[in-house]
């Protein structure tokens, strides 16, 4: 990952090995940048985006994850958990421009953002409970906050993948773009967010968000170890094996 600056807005491009696949190494870099711009009095509102054509964030980096310990999958979910919460109540303005397929964990943190541009073409899903995955407690109390429990519990429980268009019309984000377009209105959008007074935004975003944030640090710190065992219980683990052999097969033809 690397942070960017254009004028008053940092542009954090993720642009990983893993094909930007949420692991340990992905959350420590997110956090030191986030660091870095919340430091940076000259930086008034941050863009996320990705270097790769046509993908933001698949999800969990499974290849990585799936040979880890208990006590190593813990410290993940720990630190991603906490990830989630930080940027729920970031105190500077995030706009996040998805330039291709936002999916599961990639979904989850860009709906933390203030707004949200996509290139059509694109795909959006939170699709955890087809890979056996009831997401925590704390992020269906965010998802709950930020697009009400109705439209939370559709996405979750039917695990769709909507396209860009489809996204929009329920609300996942809030506009679509052509592909040569979606830094252009990113960077349109983050202005008019950087031009607000900061202290009477981080008011608002304490008063907005912050009751829901310390919810989730509550509910984290009671349910963590149910996500740790969720995630080793035999449905899981064999959902997980299995989309991690169609994912080998896809490379592997890919390859020939």
């Amino acid at each position: 990952m690397r942070l960017e600056r254009e004028r008053e807005i940092g542009i954090l491009f993720i642009d990983t090995e893993r094909n930007n696949a949420v692991n340990p190494d992905s959350i420590h870099e997110a956090n030191q940048l986030m660091d870095e711009a919340e430091r940076d009095p000259t930086i008034r509102a941050l863009i996320v985006t990705s270097t790769h054509k046509s993908l933001f964030c698949p999800g969990l980096d499974f290849p990585t994850l799936m040979g880890k310990s208990r006590a190593e999958m813990a410290a993940f979910f720990q630190t991603l958990l906490g990830l989630t919460r930080r940027k729920l109540a970031y105190p500077k303005p995030e706009v996040y421009a998805l330039n291709g397929h936002t999916l599961a964990a990639g979904a989850i943190l860009a709906l933390t953002g203030d707004y949200r541009v996509m290139t059509n073409g694109s795909s959006f899903g939170l699709v955890e409970i087809d890979l056996g995955i009831a997401i925590p407690r704390s992020t269906v109390a965010m998802l709950e906050h930020l697009l009400g429990s109705r439209l939370a519990e559709r996405v979750l429980v039917g695990g769709q993948r909507y396209t860009a268009e489809q996204a929009l019309q329920l609300g996942l984000v809030d506009e679509v773009v052509e592909r040569e377009r979606l830094m252009e209105r990113a960077l349109e959008h983050t202005r008019l967010l950087a031009a607000k007074p900061p202290e009477a935004y981080r008011r608002l975003r304490r008063y907005l968000r912050h009751d829901v944030a310390d919810r989730m640090e509550a509910l984290d710190a009671a349910h963590l170890d149910e996500f740790v065992d969720q995630w080793f219980s035999e449905e899981t683990q064999r959902q997980l094996r299995a989309t991690l052999e169609r994912m080998m097969s896809g490379k592997a033809a890919a390859r020939a």
